[in-house]
């Protein structure tokens, strides 16, 4: 199944854009990083799976325009900005992290990462993942974000070969 995937894919593709460009060991993204990094891209993320999930009928909630659902989204993209550039930084090494902080860097990774994130969604997992966003839509931007990363985290650990973002272990409950 590729659903859990497609949170995965968000933050991975982040990092091998970046890891293209350096050969060096990177430190790992801390779970609030990550959670912005998604944050930022999850307005985007969501419109594309609206866009790739045509096979759903009409009444979907990812088919139907759900405007109060996306301004919020949308909400949640400038207070995590900080924490995200904070991430690409990271994911960028020290050689570029200035440009972390470029007003290009954000609309670079979001041409690259949505549509890579949209080709893995396979039509078989469309009703699941319009279920999985439904359920999750009441959830404020930060909270569904962090869904979507501790679901990456998941996939990470269970992934045995290939290339995986650099996320940090998740804290243990206390």
């Amino acid at each position: 199944m590729r659903i859990r995937h497609f949170a995965a894919t968000a933050l991975l593709w982040t990092g091998l854009v970046a890891s293209s460009v350096q050969a060096q060991p990177r430190p790992c993204l801390t779970d609030g990083e990550a959670e912005a990094l998604f944050q930022v891209l999850l307005p985007d993320m969501v419109s594309e799976m609206g866009r790739v999930c045509t096979a759903l009928p009409a009444s979907a909630f990812l088919r139907r325009p759900n405007p109060a659902f996306a301004a919020r989204l949308q909400s949640g993209v400038a207070p995590a900005l900080p924490s995200a550039r904070s991430g690409i930084a990271k994911l960028l090494g020290p050689d570029l992290q200035p440009i972390a902080g470029s007003m290009f860097v954000l609309p670079a990774l979001k041409v690259i990462v949505v549509p890579l994130a949209g080709q893995m969604i396979e039509p078989a997992d469309c009703p699941k993942l319009d279920k999985i966003v439904a359920n999750l839509a009441p959830l404020p931007p930060k909270n569904l974000a962090g869904v979507f990363v501790g679901m990456a985290q998941l996939d990470a650990d269970r992934r045995k070969d290939g290339p995986k973002l650099p996320l940090c272990p998740m804290a243990r409950p206390k």
